[in-house]
């Protein structure tokens, strides 16, 4: 069989407008991919390396790396602790009323 390119783009837009359940979770997986390149971007803005973060978190280099690792879901405890280490904070809103990010 010959390769066929794929344009990915038009196929994950197809398949998000055909099942409900492939576009709630793509739009789930693109959101935590969102919020940890945006702590990411934060920790480096500041000039902190994965290894300050862990030594001021009590987490090991390897879990800091981990939490930045696309995939890789952190558990809430380590969240909070790579957070507090940068001394940032999560802030809960009300979703704007997007039917795109349900």
């Amino acid at each position: 069989m010959p390769f066929k390119k794929v344009d990915v783009q038009k196929e994950v837009k197809e398949r998000i407008e055909k099942n409900e359940d492939f576009k709630k979770a793509y739009f789930q997986a693109d959101r935590e991919y969102e919020l940890i390149k945006e702590i990411v971007n934060k920790r480096k803005e500041s000039g902190v390396s994965q290894s300050i973060v862990a030594e001021r978190s009590g987490l090991k280099q390897q879990v800091v790396s981990r939490i930045e690792t696309e995939g890789n879901s952190p558990t809430l405890k380590n969240l909070l602790r790579y957070l507090d280490a940068l001394d940032l904070t999560i802030k809960i809103e009300e979703k704007p009323n997007d039917n795109s990010t349900t």
